[in-house]
């Protein structure tokens, strides 16, 4: 048995012309289940933004928030705060960036970026309006809508993290959160609660957030879309999802028989 852990945007559901998750993916999570797999979620969307994804796919065990949040079979067994030492930090970023910060707690997205579609985008994963007006009594993430190679001494936590914050670099928005979070810290305490053997953990991913969890699992699948840092990481690099690539690596690595 295999516990198959895979990022959600590009890697599950596919953003090509609109959010839609291609057929053969489907196919591939029934069989994988079929053989006696986990299909498992690895993701940096909070609980509350991957739920009704998981849903879809029934799958049940997750790390969500890069980390922070851990569920088994629908039970939340960790929740990692950003440190309550550091919001003020936070909010002295987001009062001179009003329209560029946002943050999230387990039920919740907080901003006062003014763009309609922004909302639309994020009361649509959530399946209920989950977006308020910027506030922080505790968070989860906190962020800042700026690609890390444009960050000034200005955007302060984003630029020089105090201890007890880790950065996420993405490619068009930095993250902040609990030190002690990844997706593949994440999956190693999930794999430890489950007393499963973390050489039976295979990844899938594309973004920048997923490296270190392809690169440390025993196999690891990026994605045809994937940056070549990202690539680079993997053991294997499949076809665009658009285009049976899960569904082919899954043949690939013996995982389900083909018909």
């Amino acid at each position: 048995m295999k516990y198959l852990f895979f990022d959600i945007d590009n890697t599950l559901i596919s953003h090509v012309n609109q959010p839609h998750v291609p057929n053969e993916t489907r196919i591939a999570i029934n069989k994988l289940r079929e053989a006696g797999h986990v299909p498992a979620i690895a993701t940096g969307r909070a609980y509350f933004l991957a739920k009704l994804a998981a849903d879809e796919f029934g799958i049940d065990t997750l790390v969500c928030s890069g980390g922070a949040e851990l569920i088994v079979k629908g039970e939340l067994i960790q929740r990692l705060y950003f440190p309550d030492e550091h919001i003020s930090k936070f909010l002295d970023v987001a009062k001179n960036f009003p329209e560029l910060t946002a943050t999230v707690d387990e039920k919740y997205l907080y901003t006062n970026e003014s763009s309609g579609a922004f909302a639309k985008y994020f009361n649509n994963q959530a399946g209920y309006n989950c977006v308020r007006p910027l506030q922080m009594k505790r968070a989860l993430m906190c962020y800042i809508m700026i690609p890390p190679k444009n960050l000034t001494p200005q955007h302060g936590i984003f630029y020089a993290p105090p201890e007890g914050v880790k950065l996420e670099l993405m490619n068009h928005f930095t993250e902040a959160r609990h030190e002690n979070t990844s997706k593949w810290r994440g999956i190693e305490q999930l794999i430890n609660f489950t007393h499963a053997n973390i050489d039976d953990v295979i990844t899938f991913g594309d973004g920048p957030n997923d490296i270190d969890m392809i690169k440390n699992a025993r196999v690891g699948v990026a994605v045809a879309r994937s940056s070549e840092k990202v690539k680079a990481a993997a053991n294997l690099v499949c076809d665009d999802i658009d285009e049976g690539g899960i569904l082919k690596a899954c043949y690939e690595l013996g995982l389900i028989e083909s018909v």
